[in-house]
């Protein structure tokens, strides 16, 4: 995960100046994956540090990005659409609730997390 400096950098700066951000994650059609293991395990680490993640596919990917590994599945969304509906979630639900050791969640956290990505998942597969 140290490869990964810009999105660590942009984690620091989301979380001391714009408490209201996240990512969305143009991956790999037609499933959203993201290019390597260490970019996936920084984006988990900003979800539990209270910034929520949507994935989607590049171009029409006919609705194959589902939600997975406590990421929003953007389905058949495009990026700027996702971006659209990530911005709508986080003001009204808010951010989601940071674990204290983001590296390593409680089952408590976990589940805080869950529940709050589960309003966000439900605007996301009806729009």
């Amino acid at each position: 995960m140290a490869r990964e400096v810009d999105l660590h950098a942009q984690i620091d700066a989301m979380l001391s100046g714009a408490p209201l951000s996240g990512f969305v994650v143009e991956g790999l059609s037609p499933y959203g994956f993201m290019t390597s293991r260490s970019r996936h395990m920084v984006m988990l680490q900003a979800v539990h540090m209270g910034i929520p993640v949507a994935r989607v596919g590049r171009g029409n990917n006919e609705g194959f990005t589902p939600p997975r590994d406590r990421f929003i599945g953007g389905r058949n969304l495009t990026a700027t659409k996702a971006r659209l509906l990530l911005m709508a979630c986080l003001m009204r639900f808010g951010a989601l609730p940071p674990a204290a050791d983001p590296s390593a969640p409680t089952a408590a956290e976990l589940a805080a997390i869950r529940a709050k990505l589960a309003l966000y998942q439900a605007v996301f597969d009806t729009h």
